[in-house]
């Protein structure tokens, strides 16, 4: 962590969820699992530490449904239900879980037969180098050894038998090789291979066939892993929720806290940022000082800490302050190459390569103690090998030679670079770097004499921004937002809205702080929008879709359409629904646990609903198009819920303000049938809306005429039983009023 407390604090609580994860194509064909991909499709619920192997056997035992014998089912439960992968943004706590487990292993909590553990920070492993796979489980994880050749073969064949082995990979992003990607030899226990090659021997099982795996990454790095070597079972890290924030912002603050969440509660954008513990706790060391009471977004919460740390008495004094800058852009240069040679983790000839003066080195290494708030903070840390404290510090310097120090010319030929994910945390940096005022403080603590091209290469960072609207991927269209959001500049938010469509359709972001990058960028447009927000597999949390929905209530923008999916419905949920649903044309719930309690007040907003639509609707009576008023109808799908015989009674109670029902793999009882057919036929099915006459009779001889509208459809796809007899029903039934109305 690159600040730490001159105090201890109590533990709070990190949330963490189980996620549905993509299937590759060409896994999907060479396995033929058509029916497993269905359900592959888990809903997002909260894991405790010891839940995560039962979660990870629950969901081998599904996968094994594909095999055709038994042996086939056992060997595939045991590869797939001993390993999990870990995933989440930088510093959310990916790190400090895995520390959590290997501690609670320690005291028999967690899996409590486990003989052998090893702890693996996979930055530290040299990939160049051959060894063994007791030599590579020993080394990385700084086990000292000094066994024989016949121990040692012994001692691997021992861990090869043994189901109470248990191994931790911290940070698969931060391997310095690319080769994750690609299939693998199988390795010999007694021969030295590469690391990569063993790592994915350790991944399939073929080393430790009966050993426990956990592995941390980013989720872009970990779904780049070869399907071959990917855990199946994959959790997210969700961060700090607002209870654990309270109580760990109270413990840093003490009373000042309740000042530091008024000033967050009134800038929720910075508050979605705060889920993040490393971020949670920069952006209170700079609210705890007035200096930085004005910061909105994590480039400023950067620049003030680099501000701070600079500033600060062991450096005053022993360093002037043009030195101490000239040396910052050497670090900042140490940064970026690391970056591009995928290496974080430095000797003292990568200190020598920068020019990097050994007296600022270790200063850099210094720790520097802010008395307000009682927050220690340092760059770099380490012995003989170092590295920054944070990959997220290296990266945010790495930004700053990028956008400071780099030719143009240099610059634009690194596009495609920028491209790769990997670098998706220095690019949104640098986007903060555009923002005028943050490169006024930058050229503070940096020799403004040395900066090559800013403007240039800001230009060029904007045409990037304007290329997200044209984008199909979502990903993309979500990315731009943010990119947005840290550039933090009105004038810039206004081209970006003057090129953006009325009608914008994406999916329900994943993480808070991509939430924070929507709603700003939709507070800051003037213009009218109608949004589609869709959910996928990789969709968010409750809370996402509460502050979402909480965050564009009251902008420009309104949700035509809207679909829930997999997660639990809670009153503050519904409550934020409803905000939306008098504009809404579409509300769709899929696998939505804990509706019931909520189908009463959804189905009187629908009938409360005040909204009235105007529209046009042409015929060929004298080529004139006519006018009609009509209500605003809104389309209702249910899809995989469970309904209880109330939750059909309330929904026949508003069937007529419902233009269409899809009622999709949800079955309902006969008495359930019985309700809703009794509300159908309740129903004027055909609604009979009146023309404006003064528009006919300068044509027609007449004073008025009806236009015959049917404003209900009900479908089933997948309807079984009883539901199935509803639907072709209602079909007979449509037909038969339609006749009634024609005689």
């Amino acid at each position: 962590m690159p600040i730490q407390l001159d105090r201890n604090i109590e533990a709070v609580r990190l949330e963490m969820s189980d996620v549905r994860q993509p299937i590759d194509d060409e896994w999907k064909e060479e396995m033929k699992r058509r029916d497993y991909l269905s359900s592959n499709r888990l809903n997002n619920s909260l894991v405790t530490i010891d839940q995560v192997f039962d979660k990870a056997l629950e969901q081998a035992q599904l996968g094994a449904r594909i095999c055709t014998t038994e042996a086939a089912k056992a060997e595939y439960i045991r590869r797939h239900a001993n390993i999990v992968g870990v995933v989440g943004p930088p510093g959310v706590g990916k790190t400090t879980l895995s520390k959590m487990m290997v501690k609670q292993i320690l005291k028999h909590e967690f899996l409590p037969d486990t003989e052998f553990s090893f702890f693996i920070k996979v930055k530290d492993i040299d990939f160049n180098t051959k060894m063994t796979p007791l030599e590579f489980l020993t080394t990385n994880s700084r086990v000292k050894v000094n066994y024989t050749k016949e121990e040692s073969k012994a001692l691997i064949t021992f861990l090869h038998n043994n189901p109470n082995v248990a191994i931790f990979f911290d940070g698969l992003d931060e391997a310095s090789t690319k080769k994750f990607a690609m299939i693998s030899r199988v390795c010999k226990r007694d021969r030295k291979s590469k690391p990569v090659d063993i790592m994915k021997n350790l991944f399939n099982f073929t080393l430790l066939p009966k050993a426990k795996i956990v592995v941390t990454s980013r989720p872009g790095q970990m779904y780049k892993l070869h399907p071959d070597y990917r855990p199946t079972s994959i959790f997210e890290v969700l961060g700090l929720l607002e209870e654990a924030r309270n109580n760990l912002g109270t413990q840093l603050c003490g009373e000042r806290y309740t000042a530091i969440k008024k000033i967050l509660d009134q800038q929720p954008n910075l508050a979605h940022l705060c889920y993040l513990p490393i971020n949670f706790i920069l952006i209170v060391f700079c609210l705890l000082s007035n200096e930085g009471s004005d910061i909105k977004t994590m480039t400023q919460v950067l620049i003030f800490s680099m501000t701070r740390f600079v500033e600060s008495s062991h450096l005053k004094g022993e360093v002037p302050l043009d030195k101490v800058g000239a040396e910052m852009v050497k670090l900042a240069r140490l940064a970026y190459k690391g970056l591009q040679q995928r290496k974080l983790v430095f000797e003292k000839s990568d200190f020598d390569d920068v020019e990097l003066a050994d007296e600022m080195v270790t200063n850099f290494f210094h720790t520097y103690v802010d008395k307000s708030s009682g927050l220690r903070m340092k760059i770099l840390e380490g012995n003989k090998r170092s590295y920054f404290t944070h990959l997220t510090w290296q990266e945010s310097y790495a930004a700053v030679y990028l956008m400071l120090f780099v030719s143009y010319r240099e610059f634009k030929q690194l596009e495609s670079t920028f491209k790769d994910t990997q670098w998706s945390v220095v690019l949104k940096f640098m986007f903060g770097i555009c923002n005028p005022h943050a490169y006024k403080q930058l050229k503070l603590i940096f020799p403004a004499k040395m900066i090559k091209d800013y403007e240039e290469k800001k230009k060029f960072m904007e045409s990037m921004l304007m290329e997200t609207l044209w984008s199909v991927r979502d990903e993309d269209f979500i990315r731009g937002f943010g990119w947005l959001h840290e550039y933090n500049d009105d004038e810039t938010s206004g081209k970006f809205e003057d090129c953006l469509l009325v009608k914008l359709d994406m999916e329900v972001p994943t993480h808070l702080p991509e939430v924070g990058d929507i709603v700003y960028a939709l507070k800051s447009f003037t213009k009218p929008h109608k949004l589609v927000l869709r959910s996928s597999y990789k969709s968010g949390s409750t809370e996402v879709y509460e502050s979402l929905l909480r965050g564009i209530h009251g902008t420009t923008t309104t949700i035509t359409k809207l679909t829930i999916e997999s997660i639990e419905m809670k009153d503050s949920l519904m409550e934020t629904v409803l905000l939306h649903l008098d504009a809404m044309e579409g509300l769709r719930f899929h696998r939505v646990k804990n509706l019931s309690p909520y189908m009463e007040s959804l189905s009187n907003a629908i009938n409360q609903r005040s909204n009235k639509v105007c529209i046009f609707i042409p015929t060929l009576i004298n080529q004139i198009i006519f006018n009609a008023t009509m209500r605003y109808l809104i389309h209702i799908t249910l899809w995989n819920q469970q309904l209880i015989d109330d939750d059909v009674i309330y929904l026949a109670g508003c069937l007529g303000n419902i233009s269409q029902l899809n009622m999709l793999n949800t079955d309902i009882s006969s008495d359930q049938c019985r309700v809703l057919k009794q509300g159908i036929q309740q129903l004027p099915s055909i609604q009979v809306h009146q023309l404006y006459p003064d528009i006919l009779s300068t044509y027609l001889d007449v004073v008025e005429i009806n236009y015959v509208i049917m404003d209900f459809e009900l479908n089933g796809l997948g309807a079984t039983g009883d539901h199935k007899e509803l639907v072709k029903w209602f079909r007979l039934y449509k037909i038969s009023r339609r006749k009634c109305n024609i005689l």
